[in-house]
């Protein structure tokens, strides 16, 4: 898939982060192809993409967003993503795609600025589901 989708932590959660450790070992990193900031992820030979993260400015073990260049379709990823989703106040979005959240109690902190931008958030359960709205956007 030729885009990236982000994740960013809002409200509370970006004043806090959310845990680099718990972040990473979501993911099958491969350690000789990374750096500390960008990961390089493979689920298997047709399977792999770039998780790029985003420290807090005070704390570099707590993370404010991330962003996976050219996800591919291994719903693992999906998976994984959910995960964050389900660590705080986070919200994840690409292009044309609505606010993506967790819960509806989480949708409904999001700022009056990002609902009008980009619209209503979509509230999802599994990776297959993101997948499935990722594939009407």
């Amino acid at each position: 898939m030729g885009f990236e989708v982000y994740l960013n932590c809002f409200g509370e959660t970006l004043a806090i982060g959310i845990s680099r450790v718990a972040v990473r070992s979501l993911f099958p990193v491969i350690e000789g192809e990374s750096e500390p900031d960008f990961w390089r992820v493979r689920y298997d030979d047709q399977n792999c993409c770039h998780v790029g993260v985003t420290a807090l400015p005070s704390e570099k073990a707590r993370l404010k967003g991330l962003s996976v260049d050219r996800p591919c379709a291994d719903v693992r990823l999906w998976e994984a993503l959910l995960c964050v989703l389900r660590m705080g106040s986070v919200v994840m979005f690409w292009p044309g795609s609505p606010p993506v959240v967790a819960d509806d109690a989480i949708g409904m902190n999001l700022s009056e600025y990002i609902t009008d931008t980009i619209g209503r958030p979509r509230s999802v359960r599994s990776g297959e589901e993101i997948l499935r709205l990722l594939r009407e956007t």
